[in-house]
């Protein structure tokens, strides 16, 4: 596994706050919905708010600040995908202490096979509107150790389980560890 430099691990937290925040600021009417919002609304605006959409909407405005704000930096030459499944030619799995899975991530900063760039793999995201649960946590863990990807950096992010915050992890290996850090932003 790589250790990531305190450079990197500096500049993916920008990134991520900076993201987030815009995420929040700009779009949080697709994944938080105050009480007292809704008591003012009619029937069908209530149902038009109330609409059920798919972590895939939210996790695209995600990835479309964490697209911006890395352009912004040094890794302007990292492409962020989501839900991208695959390995080179190969569906993407993965060894997670749950055993081999196959893996589809819902957003990833990478270099699309090209080996050359110094950290191919660079930032993975599990995100969900509900409890990040301890699966979510493992893939995470699993695509940061397992040799195939050696992702520099992981991320865990839960839109919808806190009404005052998106609560985020952001996992990275530290030489010895994988280290687990609360980033969680407040709406």
């Amino acid at each position: 596994m790589k250790r990531p430099l305190e450079k990197d691990l500096s500049l993916i937290k920008k990134i991520l706050e900076l993201s987030i925040d815009e995420l929040i600021e700009r779009d949080s009417d697709i994944f938080n919905h105050a009480e007292e919002v809704i008591d003012q609304l009619s029937g069908e605006e209530v149902i038009r708010l109330n609409r059920k959409l798919h972590e895939t909407t939210i996790n695209h405005r995600l990835a479309f600040y964490l697209e911006k704000y890395c352009y912004e930096t040094e890794l302007e030459d990292l492409i962020v995908d989501i839900e991208y499944n695959r390995y080179y030619e190969n569906p993407k799995m993965l060894n997670t202490i749950e055993g081999r899975i196959t893996a589809r991530p819902d957003i990833i900063m990478h270099s699309r096979m090209d080996k050359t760039v110094p950290t191919q793999h660079f930032l993975v995201v599990e995100a969900k509107k509900e409890l990040i649960t301890e699966h979510d946590r493992n893939k995470i863990r699993g695509f940061i150790s397992d040799d195939d990807y050696t992702y520099l950096f992981g991320l865990t992010i839960s839109y919808c389980q806190d009404p005052n915050n998106v609560i985020a992890t952001l996992f990275y290996y530290n030489g010895e560890n994988i280290i687990e850090e609360d980033i969680s932003r407040h709406k």
